[in-house]
């Protein structure tokens, strides 16, 4: 059993029997040129493209990269969670992968050799992988937030796990992107909370090794260069679990791209300064892919979007939207475009309409802004909940905006992913991956309609999955 970093959240597992790539995004970069990998990929070896088997862990571009999947064998068998939509399955099939198989939630494969593979999901688009092979096991949480009844079921099928991989920071402009009124709403999430999340899911599961792993980013792009000085650093996560009292019984191990571990002669660890001089690094890869990122700046200021574009796409995402959504989003939300001369767009949640104005609405719950080419970009490709997760925008909020604006993300994504309007889910496909994933969803209502207020335990339930997922 061996295993290899690649970068990022990409992980090649070569059992023995079979080689497994996991969420190959091999180079480049993601999200409108902001994301790059840091510390840099290891070399794409000629192997690496041929994998027996690939693993999509979730729909984000740095996890379902479509420019590295075009580089990889179609004779590679697709392995993909079972979610309860199947936009995954439709867009494997149109990058030519024939072969695709979705993993149920908690039902365990066995290959031929005696590999045995699961797939956990949580929440509406993410998920974790377990492989095990002679007695080792890796669970690969990349972002996925599991916890309670669906840790238990994994641990009885696969028992503690030699490794524990996890990200460690954050991949949303949830809190560094916006200005705050009141600093109360910055509190949702914070990078304590990120090691603390770390080390909890470390001690419910209590691996041998934990490993900081799917954070290997920097922002380069000079609207979200800034978000660099906020980043929680992999050494910070070590040093929570490794600590007296951290997680007893495992150790917690810095591995970067092109490191090693097999189960003959354990790790192999390359000595590094990435983080040490991480500063100076960064300003070296900024340096280096400067000219891909003013040809990207050239080519969007020629691209502006059109207000009826914008009515056109939202509006039929505020008709997809429950009913009585007016009693939890009681408040309009406006992008502003600097180039019209009425730039506030107005989505109006109570009348489900899309509107403009030459100022600021009453009672606003928040102006965002971003680039027009990223915005119609993004709503030509119905990835709009991506542009959060990009960090080239720029959020204002009145006093008390915080719950409206992490709501509205959380739709949009849900809303992009086919979920809304709710009609939808009244199908066998879904209405079965919701009764084999029960617990986690009596789990989550108990959550939000317990002791406390609704708008409480709703804000609770956000912060979580903001923490965790990225892109609420």
């Amino acid at each position: 059993m061996k295993f290899t970093i690649i970068g990022h959240a990409c992980l090649y597992i070569e059992t023995g029997s079979e080689t497994i790539l996991v969420d190959p995004w091999l180079s480049g970069s993601c999200y409108w040129r902001s994301w790059w990998h840091f510390p840099p990929n290891t070399a794409i070896r000629p192997e690496f493209l041929e994998p027996d088997y690939i693993y999509l862990s979730h729909h984000h571009f740095d996890h379902f990269h479509y420019p590295s999947l075009r580089r990889i064998s179609r004779k590679a068998h697709v392995f993909i969670p079972r979610f309860g939509v199947d936009i995954m399955r439709f867009e494997l099939a149109s990058l030519g992968f024939e072969n695709v198989t979705e993993l149920p939630h908690g039902d365990v494969l066995e290959l031929t050799s005696g590999t045995r593979l699961g797939s956990y999901q949580y929440g509406p688009d993410d998920s974790a992988l377990v492989v095990e092979s002679d007695g080792v096991v890796l669970a690969d949480l990349n972002d996925c937030k599991i916890t309670g009844a669906s840790v238990r079921l994994m641990l009885r099928e696969f028992g503690q796990p030699t490794f524990f991989f996890k990200s460690h920071s954050f991949a949303q402009a949830y809190p560094n992107c916006y200005t705050f009124a009141d600093s109360a709403d910055a509190q949702y999430m914070t990078g304590e909370d990120f090691v603390a999340t770390f080390v909890n899911e470390a001690r419910e599961m209590r691996p041998k090794y934990a490993i900081p792993f799917a954070s290997m980013v920097a922002f380069l792009h000079p609207e979200s260069l800034h978000c660099n000085q906020y980043a929680v650093g992999p050494a910070d996560v070590v040093a929570a679990v490794n600590a007296p009292g951290g997680v007893p019984g495992s150790e917690a191990v810095l591995m970067i791209p092109g490191d090693t571990w097999d189960s003959v002669s354990g790790f192999h660890l390359q000595a590094n300064d990435y983080y040490t001089r991480r500063d100076e690094w960064i300003k070296r890869l900024a340096a280096e892919n400067s000219e891909k990122i003013k040809a990207e700046e050239l080519f969007e200021s020629g691209i502006h979007v059109s207000f009826d574009q914008f009515e056109d796409f939202f509006g039929a995402f505020l008709r997809s939207l429950p009913p009585f959504i007016w009693l939890v989003l009681d408040k309009p939300l406006a992008f502003y475009i600097p180039g019209d001369a009425q730039p506030y767009w107005v989505l109006d949640f109570s009348s489900r309409s899309v509107n403009r104005a030459a100022a600021t609405p009453a009672n606003c719950a928040g102006v965002i802004r971003m680039n027009e080419a990223m915005l119609a970009d993004a709503m030509a490709k119905n990835v709009v909940g991506f542009t959060h997760i990009s960090m080239r925008l720029h959020i204002d909020l009145p006093a008390g905006g915080a719950p409206g604006d992490l709501l509205f993300w959380g739709l949009v994504t849900i809303g992009e992913l086919g979920y809304l309007p709710l009609e939808r889910m009244l199908n066998p496909r879904a209405i079965g991956v919701l009764w084999r994933r029960r617990a986690e969803v009596s789990a989550m209502l108990r959550s939000m309609f317990g002791f406390q207020s609704f708008h409480k335990n709703m804000l609770g339930h956000l912060k979580s999955r903001t923490q965790e997922q990225g892109r609420l």
